[in-house]
C-alpha cells in the first residue's frame, strides 16, 4: 500500500498511470540520507546567503522546519528556521524555498516546498501524511523527538506537484483538474514553444501527463538557448 501511496498524484490511480519515481534535484546526484548533516545555506529574510550545514530531517518535516549548525560538532548552537523567518534553504541536493499557499495537509499558510527544477519554469513538489495527528504535534516537535520518531520512510508520502512559469506571482498546481485535460492544459502551458506544445496535444509518447518533470527541463533548455542575451 505504501508503495501505490508514493506514486498516487491527488487520488488519480483511478483516471491517470503511475507516476514513477525521479531524483530530486539532478539525476546523477544520490539522495541525501535522512537524518544526516550536510553542507549548505540558508538565505535570510533580507536576502544574504548564509553558509553552513542543516539537517536533512525527510521529505514532509523539511517543509515545516529546518536546523542549521555553523559547525557540526556543536550540536548546542544549532539553530531552528521556519518558512516565516527565512526566504529558502539548501540542505545538500535539496533546494527549499518559503512560499504562502494553502498545501494538502498543512495547518500553516507559510510552508518551505521543494524546488526540483529551477529555471524559466520552476518545478515544485510538496509531500505530505495521511496521518493528520501529526500536524497538530510538528510546533513542539523537538530536535530528540524527530531523531527519534520521525526519520519514517518517505516512500509513505504522498505528493502534490506545481509548476511556476516566468515571473508569475503564484504556482499553478499539477493536480486532477489540470491532468485530466493535460495534452490540452499542458500544451497550452507552453504554447511560447510550439513545436513542444504540438508534441504533447497529439498525447506523443513520452510527452504525457506522467512525463511533467522531463517536459520542463525540455521545456527550460529550449528556452535558454534562444533566449541569451545578445
Amino acid at each position: 500500500m505504501s508503495a501505490m501511496k508514493y506514486f498516487n498524484r491527488n487520488l488519480l490511480v483511478i483516471f491517470l498511470s503511475l507516476l514513477p519515481y525521479s531524483g530530486y534535484a539532478q539525476e546523477s546526484q544520490p539522495e541525501p540520507a535522512r537524518g544526516s548533516k550536510l553542507s549548505g545555506f540558508i538565505i535570510t529574510l533580507k536576502g544574504d546567503t548564509v553558509k553552513g550545514y542543516l539537517l536533512n530531517i525527510n521529505l514532509w518535516l523539511n517543509q515545516k522546519m529546518t536546523f542549521f549548525y555553523s559547525d557540526t560538532n556543536r550540536r548546542e548552537e544549532r539553530v531552528r528556521y521556519t518558512p516565516k523567518e527565512i526566504k529558502a534553504y539548501q540542505v545538500g541536493s535539496r533546494y527549499y524555498e518559503s512560499m504562502k499557499y494553502s498545501f494538502t495537509n498543512s495547518i500553516r499558510s507559510e510552508n518551505f516546498i521543494l524546488r526540483k527544477i529551477d529555471g524559466p519554469i520552476k518545478y515544485y513538489v510538496w509531500f505530505y501524511d495521511e496521518d493528520k495527528t501529526k500536524l497538530m504535534v510538528w510546533d513542539k516537535i523537538s530536535l530528540d523527538d524527530i531523531e527519534k520518531a520521525f526519520l519514517f520512510e518517505e516512500s509513505e508520502l504522498w505528493k502534490d506537484e506545481f509548476g511556476k512559469k516566468g515571473e508569475v506571482e503564484t504556482i499553478t498546481p499539477f493536480g486532477l483538474k489540470f491532468l485530466m485535460k493535460f495534452a490540452k492544459n499542458m500544451s497550452e502551458y507552453v504554447k511560447d514553444y510550439p513545436e513542444l506544445a504540438q508534441k504533447i496535444a497529439n498525447k506523443t509518447e513520452g510527452y504525457k501527463n506522467i512525463n511533467i518533470e522531463a517536459i520542463i527541463r525540455e521545456y527550460n533548455e529550449w528556452y535558454l538557448i534562444n533566449h541569451r542575451i545578445k
